[in-house]
């Protein structure tokens, strides 16, 4: 339909019984009930890294990750205390995505231009492709 949802789970109003608890999860269950074509989540890194860039100035970025198992383990909790996953979630998010055909995308919530750049078909942060993609079909 040519819409970009934003989806947050307002922590203050969400009852207990009906919360996911995370809005990486949310979005992710939001996106495949759409049928999105896309996924982008918010950080306040860049991406996946190889390690925690909080703590390791070597860590590097992961620009695609075609197979989600193979980096499920890679991920930390929470570093805030406003957040309730960190990129643990986002990972959950990753392969509840991939396995129902949508795209996903990390990137850095402190530019707005990232999402444009990524509508755009720039590489943005850490793209996680589909279980659906094959790049030796043509797109229609």
């Amino acid at each position: 339909m040519g819409i970009i949802p934003i989806v947050n789970e307002n922590d203050t109003v969400a009852l207990e019984e009906i919360g996911i608890g995370d809005n990486d999860n949310l979005s992710a269950s939001v996106a495949e009930m759409v049928d999105a074509d896309l996924l982008v989540l918010f950080s306040d890194i860049d991406g996946l890294y190889d390690r925690d860039p909080h703590n390791d100035p070597n860590a590097r970025l992961m620009p695609v990750v075609f197979d989600i198992d193979k980096v499920c383990g890679m991920a930390g909790g929470a570093v805030s205390r406003q957040g309730t996953g960190g990129m643990v979630t986002k990972l959950e998010a990753a392969k509840k995505a991939v396995n129902a055909g949508i795209h996903m995308v990390i990137t850095n919530r402190d530019s707005i231009e990232h999402l444009y750049e990524i509508l755009d078909g720039q590489q943005v942060g850490t793209l996680f492709v589909s279980k659906n993609f094959h790049p030796d079909e043509e797109e229609e």
